[in-house]
């Protein structure tokens, strides 16, 4: 008897042990570290995992800025985002407020230009939490700009697609980029839902694959300059009717029942 106790024990542990942790505010590399994470919404739980750079991040003519690791880029977690109910968001910043690399600007040295490429993958996407819509942001865009010269820019390209087509296969892709001709100030650049097409909606799909790809090309124009603090994604499954008739339905059918109950008493 103590012996299945400990054997049962041990089993439990285990299965402990095994389970991701819920996602929580971190750095990609203690995402990284963690292996994976799972973020629930009502009944349904994703596991996201494989937290990388796609690519080594480059920077030319940036003076000073150290190649940014995955210990300067936070990444931070949401649930049910405006037009995405029963979902999430993963949302990228800097760790440091005065994070150079998601600036651009010409300097002596000429234009700069910069890539940042992201990436992390959607595990349990099935059943009801199969995720059919997605979107993007990008925080905080804001643009300083000389009329009538070229513009820098800021351009964020989302691809996501099924690990098993990584390099081929279906991709639906976003672009997002302030239009910096007529943004002086600061705005979040917001993309709407947008549907999955059917070959990644489609039964038994498995993991999603989440690039960002951030692109910086400052030009050559002298005071002029574009930014962001951030990007966002968004994922929403479709939502369910359980079949389960709400409360209040179960109480009219109550009172209904009484009524004719009282009808047939009186008869």
């Amino acid at each position: 008897m103590k012996k299945s106790i400990l054997v049962f024990s041990l089993m439990a542990l285990g299965s402990l042990q095994l389970s991701a942790a819920p996602c929580v505010t971190g750095t990609l590399a203690a995402q990284a570290a963690l292996g994976t994470c799972t973020i629930t919404n009502g009944a349904n739980t994703w596991t996201l995992g494989t937290w990388a750079f796609t690519q080594a991040p480059n920077y030319t003519n940036y003076p000073g800025f150290a190649t940014p690791t995955t210990a300067d880029i936070n990444i931070s977690f949401a649930l049910d985002p405006s037009n995405f109910n029963g979902g999430f968001s993963v949302i990228t910043t800097a760790v440091s407020d005065s994070y150079a690399g998601f600036t651009t600007s010409p300097n002596a040295n000429g234009a700069q230009q910069g890539l940042l490429e992201t990436s992390f993958r959607i595990a349990g996407n099935s059943g009801s939490a199969l995720l059919t819509s997605f979107g993007g942001s990008l925080e905080g865009a804001q643009a300083s700009f000389t009329v009538g010269v070229p513009n820098p820019a800021v351009t964020l390209q989302k691809y996501i697609q099924q690990l098993s087509s990584v390099g081929s296969g279906s991709v639906v892709q976003l672009i997002l980029q302030p239009d910096t001709s007529s943004l002086p100030g600061s705005a979040t650049i917001l993309a709407p839902p947008f549907v999955f097409n059917n070959a990644l909606i489609a039964p038994g799909v498995g993991d999603l694959v989440v690039v960002d790809r951030l692109r910086l090309d400052s030009g050559n124009t002298a005071n002029t300059s574009a930014s962001i603090t951030g990007y966002s994604n968004y994922f929403a499954p479709t939502p369910l009717s359980s079949g389960i008739p709400e409360p209040m339905t179960f109480a009219l059918m109550g009172v209904g029942l009484i009524g004719l109950a009282v009808l047939r008493r009186r008869k």
